[in-house]
């Protein structure tokens, strides 16, 4: 019996970390039916977010206090990734059919793992990211601060084009001024901000003259000035950080197994519970399940965006007839997915001690499989699903004998799970959320 609650404690831990993904590919799901065959890379780069926050602000400290603000990076890390892929990779696709944007998750996914595995451990990608932040936010800046109507059918891309030159032109300006003097040096700083801001601003001007009529050119000219100062900003912030924190960071190298820094209370010596031993981070994995799971029952169940997220999931256009701003809300699901694949990431990393680029595959995978077990949109069988199938996963390495036992068989008869349950109730334990839309 001992041996059996054992296992038991084991396949829990192991499913709770399933779960953990597989909700977020069902809320996915559940709004614009697709599967996000790249989530299991956003659970691998919330592992990677966890660990750099610590690299940068943490190293060789190891109290339970920096836990919260690793989650936070690797939230940071994991939403950022979701949201920006669902902007550039799903949203041109939505009307698609539904064969391109699946392929377009597994382009996703094989790129985001191998700019982790090239790129981790050299900081000098990080200027590229940020220059595109930089641009991203002189927009958005931009467009907050304007009554042009951006997305006007006709006219949306030349009233555009000036906040976007404003960024680009702060952005050419500044690389040309760093690339003369790259050390960080506060008079220095505030100069080349304000060169930076100037030219920007001269950009955006000329693009609007020349782009537009004189009138929406006057009408923009406010927001081109401020989108010029905050990409500049921006810019600038970046290098402090980048030449006092990230180029001084010995950073580990992305090509192979890394090893996650052990911290106090959930990890170290294992609890007795009679003959059961208990490790503290499955303890820590099945807490997080239990505490993100009521998080996200009371956000769908109890907020004005969650109500919206149910709306749309049953039918968007009549959704957006009825004033909700469908776009909002698909965003919104992808970064509560990303949110949940951060929280594994961070579990994944206090249970094994180590985060790999690849490990976001096969996680994927088996959260995938969770989820079709439960019901594929059902986020109460995609937890169900999960905790089977660890339970299930630890019993068959333990209690099936002969050469076809072990762990190195665990995954063969996860993935038999998946046929069985496809091939005899593909609508998953639960029932798959289907929605009759007029």
């Amino acid at each position: 019996m001992d041996q059996f609650l054992q296992q038991l404690v084991i396949g829990l831990s192991l499913g709770s970390l399933y779960a953990l993904i597989a909700v977020g590919y069902t809320v996915v799901y559940g709004i614009v039916q697709l599967i996000n065959f790249a989530h299991g890379e956003v659970f691998m780069i919330g592992g990677f977010g966890a660990l750099t926050t610590y690299l940068l602000f943490f190293e060789g400290h190891t109290s339970v206090w920096i836990l919260p603000v690793m989650l936070v990076g690797a939230i940071v890390a994991s939403v950022g990734t979701a949201v920006a892929m669902e902007r550039v990779a799903y949203r041109p696709l939505r009307n698609a059919p539904r064969l391109a944007p699946l392929i377009t998750a597994i382009g996703i996914s094989v790129f985001l793992q191998e700019f982790i595995r090239l790129f981790y451990d050299r900081p000098v990608w990080t200027v590229p990211v940020f220059a595109i932040l930089a641009i991203g936010t002189a927009y958005w800046v931009g467009s907050r601060r304007t009554k042009v109507n951006l997305n006007h059918p006709v006219t949306k891309w030349r009233d555009r084009a000036p906040l976007l030159g404003a960024g680009a032109g702060a952005l050419a300006a500044w690389i040309a001024l760093r690339v003369a003097s790259p050390d960080y040096k506060p008079l220095l700083s505030i100069v080349f901000f304000l060169v930076s801001a100037v030219v920007g601003t001269a950009v955006g001007w000329l693009v609007a003259r020349f782009g537009a009529s004189g009138e929406r050119a006057t009408a923009l000219r406010d927001a081109i000035w401020q989108s010029a100062v905050a990409g500049a900003l921006v810019l600038e912030l970046f290098w402090l950080v980048y030449q006092e924190l990230i180029k001084h960071v010995d950073w580990p190298s992305g090509k192979q197994r890394t090893t996650f820094p052990s911290i106090d209370v959930v990890s170290g010596t294992a609890l007795q519970v009679g003959g059961v031993t208990i490790q503290r981070p499955a303890v820590f994995t099945v807490l997080l399940l239990v505490v993100s799971t009521a998080l996200l029952w009371y956000f769908i169940n109890r907020t004005k965006l969650g109500r919206g997220m149910q709306a749309v999931s049953q039918d968007p256009d009549t959704a957006r007839l009825m004033g909700i701003n469908v776009d909002r809300i698909i965003v919104v699901a992808f970064a509560l997915g990303a949110v949940l694949a951060a929280v594994a990431g961070l579990a994944q990393g206090v249970q094994n001690n180590l985060v790999d680029y690849r490990m976001g595959f096969l996680a994927g995978l088996k959260a995938f499989t969770a989820a079709v077990l439960g019901g594929i949109g059902n986020i109460q069988g995609a937890v169900l699903g999960g905790l089977l199938l660890g339970v299930v996963e630890s019993l068959a390495t333990q209690y099936i004998p002969g050469q076809f036992g072990g762990s190195s068989w665990k995954d063969v008869w996860a993935f038999v799970i998946l046929i069985l349950v496809l091939v005899f109730r593909p609508q998953g334990l639960l029932g798959a959320r289907v929605v009759d839309r007029a």
